[in-house]
């Protein structure tokens, strides 16, 4: 008896070691190479998230802008020609993640509106479907002189499924054509601008009147509307370059919500609202360039920036073929890296502070639905480190944990799957995606 007794227990601590064995195992995907099979992405120290699994994919580097994982982690897309704004022709591609090479691309007449805010690497004007069974973007159809076009944005969907193409007809409005796009919840709503690129068009248009709004793609619809004038400085000749960034989440009620930065104000904006006008924390030209998302039920903004706040060290003049830095490194002094306003009351309620070596890109920040966690990027630790993710907790702005980046690369892009499953990376140069997953154990 006793020793059926000894024999029942080695068996359940056997079964136990390999259910943990189960769930700690790594699932390496398309990385043939040796130094793929042994790369460390792991998360640094204990905590709530598990590295599940690691793609390696061969990706176009030229000119590429923002990578993102769909909702249920099953694919992935990014934009070729983002940041060329001469070129009207851009292309979308799209794959499965568990495929090196079998990428789909659509093109994409986008011009120099690819993008809705002037902060570099600011979210794009394509997005998933919150089913993942497809892709929201926008097209241009009519080609002007010079390969320009001289019509407005065209909202389209991409089905997932079989590859096909579904053109919306544009929502209309007397400011001008629709000529802007961030897109919201992942079921046709976004934020808009009407008439306000004329430079942007050939001929170029010239619209006195330019104005945001909230549209719904599937019906053509325009659900509100807001002129740019609401911002003081956004009367001039330049009014778009002086809009920097914008976020927008859809509430429960299904109305949305945006926030919208433009020189030294934030106005939030609730579909159906007047407009709630707060004074930017960051007036600075300078800040111009920082990520932002809001939180889903549109009570609070994150802000991440990665900047040199005591400015940079002076480098010594050399020999002309002397190797320098690609950027000048910064005078070691704890900046803020991330920070969470209260769009209430324009009050910051916690930051993230880090000594910043170097500046050098980071990736859009990230909320998780339940509003429990955020993703945030940290600067570089040294001269050849790559710069971590921390999960950070949305209570206190602690951080919770830090995650290694997949790749030798900057990070491209960061956020939370469908139903805060766990979260996603994806790494620019060696076109790497790791998936963590959240250890109900450790939460």
């Amino acid at each position: 008896m006793r020793r059926q007794l000894i024999a029942s227990a080695l068996c359940a601590i056997i079964s136990y070691l390999g259910s943990l064995l189960t769930v700690g195992a790594v699932e390496r995907i398309n990385g043939n190479d040796p130094a793929s099979q042994t790369q460390d992405a792991a998360p640094v120290g204990p905590g709530p998230l598990r590295l599940a699994k690691l793609f390696h994919q061969r990706m176009q580097i030229d000119f590429r802008q923002l990578s993102m994982v769909s909702p249920d982690g099953r694919a992935i897309m990014y934009l070729q020609g983002g940041s060329h704004f001469a070129v009207e022709r851009k292309l979308l591609h799209v794959a499965r993640l568990d495929t090196q090479d079998g990428w789909s691309s659509y093109a994409l007449n986008m011009g120099a509106l690819w993008q809705f805010g002037g902060a570099d690497n600011s979210i794009p004007a394509y997005g998933w479907a919150s089913d993942s069974s497809g892709i929201w973007t926008a097209t241009r159809e009519e080609i002007g002189p010079g390969g320009i076009s001289g019509s407005g944005l065209q909202p389209l969907f991409i089905s997932l499924e079989d590859g096909s193409i579904r053109l919306f007809d544009p929502p209309r409005h007397e400011a001008g054509p629709l000529d802007g796009l961030l897109w919201a919840g992942g079921d046709g709503l976004a934020l808009a601008y009407f008439g306000a690129r004329g430079p942007s068009y050939q001929p170029q248009r010239h619209d006195r009147h330019p104005t945001f709004a909230m549209i719904d793609a599937k019906r053509a619809a325009v659900l509100d509307t807001l002129p740019f004038d609401v911002f003081k400085g956004l009367k001039d000749a330049y009014y778009i370059a002086n809009v920097n960034n914008a976020a927008v989440t859809r509430l429960q009620n299904g109305k949305l919500r945006a926030l919208l930065s433009a020189l030294d104000q934030w106005v939030v904006w609730t579909q159906g609202e007047p407009p709630h006008i707060l004074a930017s924390p960051y007036p600075d030209r300078g800040e111009r360039h920082n990520k932002m998302v809001i939180s889903r039920d549109g009570s609070r903004l994150l802000v991440a920036r990665l900047r040199c706040d005591a400015g940079t060290v002076d480098v010594e003049t050399g020999p002309p073929f002397r190797r320098r830095p690609p950027s000048p490194a910064c005078k070691p002094v704890e900046s803020v890296v991330a920070a969470l306003y209260d769009l209430d009351t324009g009050h910051q309620l916690w930051d993230v502070r880090a000594t910043v070596n170097r500046p050098g890109f980071h990736p859009n920040p990230a909320i998780s639905e339940d509003g429990r966690y955020a993703l945030v990027g940290l600067p570089y630790e040294g001269t050849d480190a790559p710069a971590a993710i921390a999960l950070v907790a949305m209570s206190d702005g602690k951080v919770v944990q830090r995650i290694r980046p997949p790749g030798s690369g900057p990070v491209d892009a960061i956020g939370f799957l469908g139903g805060d499953r766990g979260i996603w990376i994806h790494d620019y140069i060696e076109g790497s995606t790791a998936l963590y997953a959240f250890d109900s154990r450790a939460q």
